[in-house]
């Protein structure tokens, strides 16, 4: 899951919020039908990756209880994140957005999260 517009706060190029959860309500809804379609699939995702980011990583627990496979099923992609677009992973500030850990979002209630997954294109140190 890589985006989902649908978050609390809208996020604004060049202004953020950048790691904003998922409306309270458009945003849940989008993440159930999403979630719905895919296990209405004959082959169901088996896991979902996911970007580090809380409207992605809610998505993500959305789907994979949707699919009945709720134990170690999200794997945390850093390569998911909008790199390329700097505007979205630089704060207002001018400071660097620092997406939160596997163990920061476990510890948020995520659960479903597979903390052996080792990103295939982590996040470089400055």
């Amino acid at each position: 899951i890589l985006y989902c517009y649908s978050t609390k706060y809208p996020l604004v190029e060049g202004v953020g919020p950048y790691d904003s959860p998922l409306h309270p309500i458009d945003g849940y809804e989008a993440g159930i039908a999403i979630a719905r379609r895919l296990a209405s699939m004959p082959h169901p995702p088996d896991v979902v990756y996911s970007s580090s980011l809380h409207r992605a990583v809610s998505t993500s627990q959305l789907i994979v209880h949707a699919i009945n496979r709720t134990k170690e099923t999200i794997k945390i992609e850093d390569g998911l994140i909008e790199w390329l677009t700097p505007s979205l992973t630089v704060e207002p500030d001018g400071t660097r957005l620092k997406p939160r850990t596997v163990q920061q979002l476990m510890e948020m209630t995520f659960t479903e999260i597979d903390p052996d997954y080792k990103s295939v294109n982590p996040i470089a140190i400055d």
